[in-house]
């Protein structure tokens, strides 16, 4: 009976627990983003403005009466030319605005991916961050919970004339302190909970099933930074440069009108076709100017690639730094507990003193959270890693 209670439990579990994974919460994220939603509107926007910048002008008609006064009379010739003129765009405009949009488009798809890899990195650090902030309550509860079987055995020690007044008032205070601890800490759990709820647009998220605190691979820095999102921004953002260049340059002729139509009153058809001159040197200044934009770019691209190298591998150094510490930090923990072990029998006993206890509990309690904190420290670091590369990167589980 007992097996199959504990089965219906949990499937009732399964059925109403509201974790989901990881993938499924980024998409959350992504779908809830405002910036997202405006990177994809500006994707759609810069190809259409290429299709209009490559689209003919539109045609119109030119009317061009005239009255002429005939010869011996006071009577006036009504003339007028009708024409329907066109402004094609020149082929060889069409093709490199072609291209100039093409670039523009590809440049912003790439911005809205590292967008993402952002958003990502930046909701990972918040969702990790909670967990922790999970440990660290379980934690004040223990303390919470220790404090107060203590305050009970001193107010039982103190009714029997076995301790004094002023070490039953060490156990209040300290159980004082801890459930002032917990409250406080409850408080910033909830408020964290509550900006992931924010963040996926969901009021029932409670939690991620395949998302822990883990450790980083071993990385190779160099080839993050070759492949790094931020250099192929730049130099896409170089090639737009040279290919607007391009565009004002072969634009001194983009286009010229063409019309036909025909001259009422005289019976004839008429041709016109408009030539512009391309004599002055603005565009010249303009390809010059675009030109400057794109050799900054190159030299940007230089600089950021240099940066990256040394951003990340100074943070992977920390990483390495601080899984050293957690370890170490690990085993502080584990010999403050085997002592407050002994030390708790010793109390329970009545052979150990109120300040040897209290002490030994509160070292115990607060290399717990010292190495959540070491934790925590790790967590942002990692996360400045991600972000100095532009993505997400390996990592093992912990255990």
């Amino acid at each position: 009976m007992a097996r199959l209670l504990l089965m219906l439990i949990s499937i009732l579990y399964v059925a109403y627990c509201d974790e989901i994974n990881y993938r499924d919460f980024l998409d959350k994220v992504y779908n809830n983003s405002k910036e997202l939603i405006f990177q994809n509107a500006m994707t759609k926007s810069l190809q259409n403005e290429g299709y209009a910048a490559n689209s003919w002008e539109s045609p119109y008609i030119e009317v061009s009466p005239s009255f002429n006064r005939v010869a011996g009379t006071n009577k006036f010739e009504t003339q007028a030319q009708i024409l329907l003129m066109l402004t094609p765009q020149m082929p060889w405009v069409s093709g490199v605005i072609k291209d100039s949009y093409t670039t523009k488009v590809n440049k912003n798809i790439k911005i809205t991916e590292l967008q993402k890899n952002i958003i990502a990195i930046s909701a990972k650090r918040n969702y990790l961050t909670y967990t922790i902030y999970k440990e660290q309550e379980q934690i004040y509860k223990d303390k919470e919970a220790l404090a107060k079987d203590a305050l009970e055995i001193a107010q039982k020690r103190f009714d029997a004339n076995r301790i004094s007044k002023a070490e039953l008032l060490r156990f209040k205070n300290d159980y004082s302190n801890a459930l002032s601890l917990l409250k406080s800490h409850q408080i910033l759990l909830k408020d964290a909970l509550d900006k992931l709820k924010i963040l996926v647009g969901d009021d029932s998220f409670d939690g991620i099933s395949d998302l822990f605190f883990s450790y980083i691979d071993n990385i190779n820095i160099d080839s993050y930074a070759n492949n790094s999102i931020y250099n192929e921004i730049l130099e896409l953002n170089a090639l737009d440069y040279e290919q607007s260049a391009k565009v004002v340059s072969r634009s001194r002729m983009n286009s010229m009108q063409i019309g036909a139509g025909y001259t009422i009153g005289q019976n004839s058809i008429d041709l016109k076709l408009v030539i512009p001159l391309p004599f002055t040197p603005q565009a010249s200044y303009q390809q010059q100017a675009l030109l400057k934009l794109q050799s900054a770019s190159i030299r940007q691209n230089q600089i950021t690639s240099m940066q990256i190298r040394q951003n990340a591998n100074s943070y992977k150094e920390q990483l390495m730094q601080q899984e050293e510490v957690i370890e170490l930090q690990a085993q502080n923990e584990q010999n403050a507990k085997n002592l407050f072990d002994i030390m708790q029998k010793g109390f329970d006993a009545g052979v150990i003193s109120v300040f040897e206890y209290l002490d030994t509990k509160n070292n115990y309690l607060n290399s717990r959270i010292n190495l959540t904190q070491e934790k925590l420290n790790y967590i942002n670091t990692l996360s400045l890693l991600e972000e100095s590369l532009g993505k997400e990167i390996n990592t093992k589980e912990t255990k």
